[in-house]
């Protein structure tokens, strides 16, 4: 997180970095390699090794202010003479405002008889989701480029009992653009998008196509597991027995 500015010559921190930041990822692969050699050349005959990332890393150059799109969309809306980027939604009027964002991707919509102060009618949040994917879809950076990639119905991703918990929108940005850090506190700040500033320069919290995990066996299954959620059975049926 920290480095990657250094790996980036189109990050804000770039030139800023020192010789030794600009090393540094590289560094950590190679030694990670070196590490893995190691334990490979301790493997027993009946050992199993398995290396395991759920996800890959990209470069945060933009942060997103993705509430002050909101407001500037008409989805949220401000209460008179409020701050520009107080948290938790202060300063928000609910009572006009039919989605917010809270958390590095999480959309909401403000419905009723789940949020406190809720106006949308379950029976409207499909088409109010539709409309959001398409707004999102077609919002672009001062250069023409596109902020967000795709956005993920969070009902549709994330199957189980508590689907009235999580967002009801997965944003997935595209390269290069991630949600500001107000926007994890429900802030607003009064610009659309700003260069990325903080040390924090490279991220995940993206469209996961864009940031592939890796899997790496040391023996061929008969049959790979379709996903991460399903690793731990995996990895239980494929676990030596003991003594």
């Amino acid at each position: 997180h920290m480095f990657w500015r250094g790996l980036d010559p189109q990050h804000p921190l770039h030139a800023d970095s020192s010789p030794e930041a600009r090393e540094a990822v590289q560094w950590i692969y190679r030694e990670a390699d070196r590490v893995l050699g190691e334990v490979r050349s301790q493997l027993r005959p009946d050992d199993r090794l398995v290396v395991l990332s759920d996800h890959g890393f990209a470069p945060f150059r933009r942060a997103v202010h993705l509430n002050r799109w909101l407001i500037e969309q008409g989805w949220l809306v401000l209460r008179d003479g409020a701050s520009e980027s107080a948290p938790l939604f202060a300063d928000v009027d609910l009572s006009r405002s039919r989605a917010y964002a809270l958390g590095l991707n999480g959309l909401y919509l403000n419905v009723q008889g789940r949020e406190a102060q809720g106006i949308v009618a379950p029976a409207d949040r499909d088409a109010l989701l539709s409309e959001l994917v398409e707004q999102l879809s077609q919002w672009r950076d001062e250069d023409g480029q596109p902020v967000v990639r795709r956005s993920f119905r969070g009902q549709r991703i994330y199957p189980g009992p508590y689907q009235d918990q999580m967002p009801d929108l997965i944003v997935g940005y595209a390269a290069g653009y991630r949600a500001s850090w107000q926007t994890s506190l429900g802030g607003a700040p009064a610009a659309l998008i700003e260069d990325n500033l903080q040390p924090w320069s490279g991220d995940h919290c993206i469209d996961p196509e864009l940031v592939p995990g890796v899997l790496f066996l040391s023996f061929k299954p008969k049959q790979a597991p379709p996903d991460i959620a399903g690793m731990a059975h995996f990895l239980l049926q494929h676990t030596p027995a003991g003594p």
